[in-house]
């Protein structure tokens, strides 16, 4: 074809041996290899191209399962223009509408495996190429197929987002997703694999204020969502810090022994909102040591924050193990 010209064009270059008449050699050779190419591309071809199709209008309630033919090679006659152009450009997909063309159950045990005779679908790959090709032959000569029952199902939705507060600023209260679930509809065999959908994934930076966010769902291949964006409720408020220190308690002590630890205190630190700043208090918090945990002979034991309220944040604690020393009761 086309391509064989310019390979026999490079061959003759290559033999060319360079004097000081080249460049008007060249210059003659390149006119002639223009006005060559144009009677070229005027000429008949016959080739194959690749077209891409894709299925339209399946029945109800079914949806395509597994890997489905992406695309056909049609065999054609078109002069070297026509070839120029579907080699350069890109196709678009041959739409076939399967609500009008037969499709055949491959089996009578198997309702789910059908296909279709190519040779049906011609008008509609004749429509992507111009007057003048001619379409010989396409191949294969039938596309297999799966339809499957399309099923709906109920799915939570997981947070895929991050939240950067500024300084001083955090949650006032648990984010909250609404709806919280959804559904989503696609074929049996897919929705079995699908256990929760995810929002996109999104940063948002700087956030010192209540938001209410609409945020997208994460699409997923073959399958569709009864909602395609859900809202967030952020809750923000300004923060403190609070310290408190404690006596550090002994639980599980004999009573034929005393346990003395140093220190006998610890210093707790933890962030509270503005809105419930007033509401903590020393007595809401507690340290306890396990005399149990020096059966071991450890130097040190270890330190536990047993109880803290729910609403506070950044809990930390130190030292976080204390020197101890047993002593028996007279």
């Amino acid at each position: 074809m086309i391509e064989q010209y310019w390979i026999k064009l490079i061959k003759r270059i290559k033999r060319v041996k360079l004097n000081p008449n080249s460049f008007i050699f060249f210059f003659f050779l390149l006119v002639s290899a223009i006005f060559w190419f144009f009677n070229a591309l005027s000429n008949d071809y016959v080739a194959t191209i690749k077209v891409p199709v894709q299925f339209i209008n399946l029945p109800e309630n079914k949806l395509t399962a597994g890997k489905t033919l992406s695309h056909v090679e049609v065999k054609i006659a078109a002069t070297g223009y026509s070839f120029l152009k579907y080699k350069s450009g890109t196709f678009n997909k041959a739409l076939i509408n399967l609500q009008l063309h037969s499709i055949y159950r491959i089996t009578e045990n198997n309702d789910k495996r059908f296909y279709l005779l190519t040779s049906t679908i011609k008008n509609e790959i004749a429509g992507l190429l111009d007057g003048a090709t001619e379409i010989k032959s396409i191949s294969p000569d039938s596309i297999i197929f799966e339809l499957d029952e399309v099923v709906k199902k109920k799915v939570p939705v997981i947070k895929n987002f991050q939240v950067n507060y500024r300084k001083q600023f955090m949650l006032k209260d648990k984010m909250r997703i609404v709806p919280d679930s959804i559904f989503i509809r696609g074929i049996q065999s897919l929705l079995d694999t699908i256990d929760f959908v995810y929002t996109e994934h999104t940063v948002y930076n700087d956030i010192h204020d209540s938001l209410e966010l609409d945020i997208k769902l994460k699409k997923m291949t073959g399958v569709a969502f009864s909602k395609n964006i859900v809202k967030c409720n952020i809750p923000v408020e300004e923060f403190a810090e609070l310290s408190f220190i404690l006596p550090i308690d002994v639980i599980n002590k004999p009573k034929d022994f005393n346990l003395k630890l140093f220190p006998s205190e610890a210093k707790v630190i933890c962030t509270v909102g503005f809105s419930q700043y007033r509401q903590v208090f020393k007595q809401q918090f507690r340290f306890i040591v396990d005399y149990n945990d020096i059966k071991n002979k450890p130097d040190r034991i270890r330190l536990n924050l047993d109880k803290f309220p729910e609403y506070v944040s950044t809990v930390r604690y130190y030292p976080i193990s204390v020197e101890y020393l047993v002593e028996e009761n007279d």
